[in-house]
């Protein structure tokens, strides 16, 4: 039995999708936060669990009879009691905890590249706080780190999409120049799942990355050519563009930036020993000629979006 955590996310949604396509007759289970997501979960190919990573008797129910584990549960902004230490980082240990107790055997854990409990982002900090009880859990483990990952529904590219649609400037955050390895989602999914059976991945921490090297203003540029619009490129300093984000997650639900991600975006995001070919033999799709799917979104559906009213997928 493998259970997924996070499965009614973004990645999750393309890991059952694949688990499906590869494994048709390997039990998954899938955790479920909301029991509305349940006949979603079905449709994939999953036997849904109600279950939540800080509630540490669901996890201990959710594990029984469980030989793997595919950790996706993650968030990147607070909102409420959902934060990032308790999530990323308590919730991990929670995961742990039950699965050493149910007996699993192996657990592989998604998480942004670089996590690390020394770093200064929330981010990147409580995610090295996961990773650090996976790998001292005594569980065999894998852990994959990627940089932003991209395809139709993603938030990253989503939302640079969207703000092109104002015209006539585009705000580019700082000099622009601060490098990306996106990986698409499909093919990040295909590593998760290649890990489940394969031995040069386990107890293995390894970046997965796609074939590009591109910085935040290529990227931007790439939405832009894409989406056949014109716009004024206008370079802000972060000190600046932090007292707008400050109000935009003071009054918006789930607004399109956050302090923690623009702290990020100055940080550069690339493998320096990317595995994606030489251990999972995957040929990864490059940005630049796979998004197509930016010239569906709107300005509407991102205001839709931070209303919390709809998710871009």
């Amino acid at each position: 039995m493998i259970l997924v955590t996070g499965a009614n996310g973004y990645v999750g949604g393309y890991v059952l999708k694949h688990l499906r396509e590869t494994q048709p007759n390997a039990p998954v289970r899938a955790l479920a936060r909301n029991p509305r997501n349940a006949d979603k979960l079905k449709a994939a190919g999953a036997q849904p669990v109600i279950g939540d990573v800080t509630d540490l008797p669901s996890l201990q129910a959710a594990m029984q009879g469980v030989d793997q584990v595919i950790h996706l549960a993650a968030v990147n902004r607070d909102k409420g009691a959902s934060t990032m230490q308790a999530i990323n980082a308590e919730g991990t240990k929670n995961v742990v905890a039950a699965a050493k107790e149910a007996g699993v055997k192996h657990i592989v854990n998604l998480v942004g590249l670089g996590a690390d409990p020394r770093r200064p982002y929330p981010l990147a900090s409580t995610q090295g706080e996961g990773v650090n009880a996976i790998i001292a859990s005594g569980i065999p483990y894998t852990i994959l780190e990627t940089s932003v990952v991209f395809g139709a529904g993603d938030e990253f590219i989503n939302t640079l999409a969207g703000l092109a649609r104002i015209p006539p400037v585009m705000v580019v955050p700082g000099d622009g120049k601060t490098r990306f390895q996106p990986m698409a989602a499909q093919d990040v999914a295909a590593c998760v799942v290649k890990s489940l059976a394969l031995p040069a991945a386990i107890n293995q921490r390894l970046q997965i990355c796609g074939p590009e090297v591109v910085t935040l203003e290529q990227i931007i540029d790439a939405i832009l050519a894409e989406m056949g619009v014109s716009r004024i490129k206008l370079h802000m300093p972060v000190p600046l563009l932090k007292i707008g984000v400050g109000l935009m997650e003071a009054v918006l639900p789930k607004p399109p930036v956050t302090s923690s991600l623009l702290g990020m975006l100055g940080v550069d995001n690339v493998a320096t020993n990317n595995a994606t070919f030489k251990v999972f033999g995957l040929l990864a799709m490059g940005l630049r000629r796979n998004i197509g799917f930016v010239k569906e979104m709107t300005l509407g559906k991102l205001i839709r979006r931070s209303l919390g009213k709809m998710e871009y997928r």
